[in-house]
């Protein structure tokens, strides 16, 4: 017949009767307090979370955090009315063509699965990954079709990408060579888009 835990405790010495806890109990414990735990973190990041406006997304490598928290923070100012639970996100994922590791793959193959559900409405990637792209029928937006870019550079004829280093504004980011700005034919955000590129233009 089991004993009850206060009669097993009774004898003992404060010191004692922590080490027996601990000892028939610390799987609960631990476990217990994991619980709770992961229940804050859950909580913290549901009430934290703002809803994106706009998501630009940059794939490279060596992009400057410093400049996509500058570029984040403006383009929040800018399009966002309220700022405590919206916000403009821009994403970077690690990529270098010239490896073939695993962050690089996982880069890519998140790329093209968040592309392929909409959750992209700017992107910048290397020319290579453009022409990738591209070359999928509507996968792209014409650019031509945007007010403000003819003020960045002249387009005569239907355009879906154009070089960053024409774009002064992305500067900040200190991008590679052949990195190329498109925009994902599923975007809901033209709206968003279009004050982005008035910005840019400015």
């Amino acid at each position: 017949m089991k004993q009850n835990i206060k009669a097993i405790l009774a004898p003992m010495s404060p010191k004692e009767r922590i080490a027996y806890i601990w000892e028939y109990y610390k799987f609960l414990i631990i476990g217990t307090i994991a619980a709770i735990i992961l229940l804050f973190s859950l909580i913290n990041s549901i009430g934290e979370k703002k809803e994106v406006v706009l998501n630009m997304t940059i794939v490279g490598k060596g992009v400057s955090t410093e400049g996509v928290v500058q570029l984040q923070e403006y383009l929040t100012n800018e399009l966002v009315n309220d700022k405590a639970d919206e916000e403009v996100f821009i994403e970077t994922l690690s990529y270098d063509k010239t490896s073939q590791d695993s962050v690089s793959q996982t880069a890519l193959q998140k790329l093209f699965a968040q592309i392929s559900i909409g959750a992209i409405d700017l992107l910048i990637v290397e020319k290579e990954i453009f022409e990738d792209i591209s070359a999928q029928q509507n996968s792209l937006l014409a650019i031509n079709d945007f007010k403000g870019m003819d003020k960045i550079i002249t387009i005569n004829e239907e355009t879906y990408g154009i070089s960053t280093s024409d774009i002064d504004f992305l500067e900040p980011l200190k991008l590679g060579e052949n990195m190329v700005l498109c925009i994902p034919s599923n975007t809901k955000k033209l709206k968003e888009i279009n004050e982005v590129f008035s910005l840019f233009s400015e």
